[in-house]
């Protein structure tokens, strides 16, 4: 208990200069659950309003989005070790609206880089798979997004084209933004560890489509290149590379934007249901059989090579309480939300996840801006790669068979001004690694986020 006490006198003490130094931090656009766009650029931004430059260029269609992002997490308790590690990620955003910039009506550029350094508590010292902090990955100066998008027919139709995520516009949720686990923010985690799914902040070539076939019924097919290589660090995300030899995937996806009017919100509670699949064209090995369908693991013969690699998804999210609209205020209520995803498992390591939880605006009056939330998110291993596992160890190899793990996240993001964000965090992480080898982690710190 002793040593406990000390770990947390310890991590207090070193993330309070952290904070203060991250207010003379540099530029970085990071995605996160922030409700500041009614406001003013003098309100919203560190840097306020340039002289009223910003605003200038805003209205000429040139915007600069900008923020710092960073972590300071422990685990005083669990895991294969206790400790504490530090990550941040910078970054610029900028985006021009073409149609108030020449005339070219429904045309949008964007570019966008980022700066990433910090450590990671999850791999150095915990020990489990779904990392505790989502801004960790790519610790270097990258360059990230660029974008054409073009929309028709009265915006109900638009195709986006360039460097990006397929995570830009499939598998995703502004609810995801505001935890700090990476099992939830961004997208359910393990789709993109099971094959070359491109997340923030990794972009190939790709192309997406958007028609809304309904006023609350919209269809998104998107195509990538599969290509892993070109997301290597040692290219600093500039390798524009059409190598397709690692094939290519198709993304697929239906929206239903349903709003439930109720007596006391006649204008309907918002809500959301998606549903999706991807097919992904590259050779996967299986990750049980050889050939002849006996355990390669047994037979000492390669893993059988199947073409092709595919899944399904659906998010479901609907807000359940709105507080009444107070101008000057932004949006607030109460939204859960779950997403489920499948893959076959004999060529997927992570064949089933769910993660679901609430995000909470204005849980507490006369605090607008702040939210809290839950996120759980449960990863189930491969029964295939479990018995293969399972063999392995048995035969004398260091291996621990992993059958699933689970991440509990609570979040609170305070408003400490209208461009500064601190929000504390606790995750509890069962079942590190897949192994009850590892003990069961707690997780304690806090997220820091500054507007510029």
């Amino acid at each position: 208990m002793k040593r406990q006490i000390i770990f947390l006198l310890g991590f207090i003490f070193a993330a309070a200069p952290l904070a203060f130094a991250a207010v003379s931090g540099a530029d970085h656009s990071e995605k996160h659950f922030t409700q500041t766009h009614h406001l003013s650029h003098d309100e919203r931004y560190l840097t306020g309003d340039w002289k009223d430059e910003r605003a200038k260029l805003s209205d000429k269609g040139i915007d600069f989005k900008s923020s710092y992002v960073f972590d300071v997490l422990g685990n005083p308790v669990g895991g294969n070790f206790q400790g504490m590690r530090y990550n941040h990620s910078m970054g610029l955003d900028i985006n021009v609206d073409f149609e108030k910039a020449c005339g070219f009506k429904g045309s949008q550029f964007h570019v966008s880089g980022l700066w990433r350094a910090g450590r990671n508590l999850s791999s150095q010292v915990i020990g489990n798979e779904l990392v505790v902090s989502s801004i960790y990955g790519h610790q270097q100066f990258r360059f990230y997004n660029l974008t054409w998008e073009q929309m028709f027919l009265e915006d109900k139709f638009s195709i986006k084209f360039g460097r990006m995520a397929a995570q830009d516009d499939f598998i995703v949720s502004p609810l995801y933004w505001f935890f700090v686990t990476n099992a939830i923010d961004g997208m359910p985690i393990n789709i993109p560890k099971n094959f070359n799914f491109t997340v923030y902040p990794e972009a190939t070539w790709g192309a997406r489509v958007k028609l809304e076939i309904a006023p609350e019924f919209s269809s998104m097919t998107g195509i990538y290149n599969g290509n892993p290589h070109l997301g290597k660090d040692k290219y600093h995300g500039l390798d524009f590379g059409l190598r397709l030899s690692k094939g290519i995937f198709f993304m697929q996806e239906f929206n239903l934007t349903p709003k439930i009017k109720t007596n006391y919100c006649p204008e309907g509670l918002p809500g959301r249901v998606s549903v999706g699949g991807y097919w992904h064209t590259a050779t996967y090995f299986d990750l049980y059989a050889d050939d002849n369908g006996a355990s390669f693991a047994y037979t000492g013969n390669s893993a059988r090579k199947r073409i092709g690699n595919y899944g399904f998804y659906a998010h479901i999210e609907q807000m359940l309480f709105k507080e009444p609209s107070v101008e000057g205020a932004p949006e607030q209520g109460f939204i859960p939300f779950i997403a489920p995803n499948w893959a076959p498992g004999n060529i997927n390591k992570y064949p089933f996840f769910v993660d679901g939880g609430f995000v909470w605006t204005g849980p507490i009056p006369g605090r607008d801006y702040d939210a809290a939330g839950i996120g759980v998110s449960y990863m189930a291993w491969s029964k295939d790669l479990t018995s293969t596992q399972e063999f392995q160890s048995d035969s004398g190899m260091s291996i621990h068979p992993g059958k699933y793990e689970m991440s509990v996240d609570f979040t609170y993001s305070a408003q400490i001004t209208k461009w500064l964000f601190i929000q504390p965090d606790i995750q509890w992480i069962i079942n590190p690694g897949g192994s009850p080898k590892i003990p069961d982690a707690l997780v304690v710190g806090s997220r820091f986020k500054i507007i510029f």
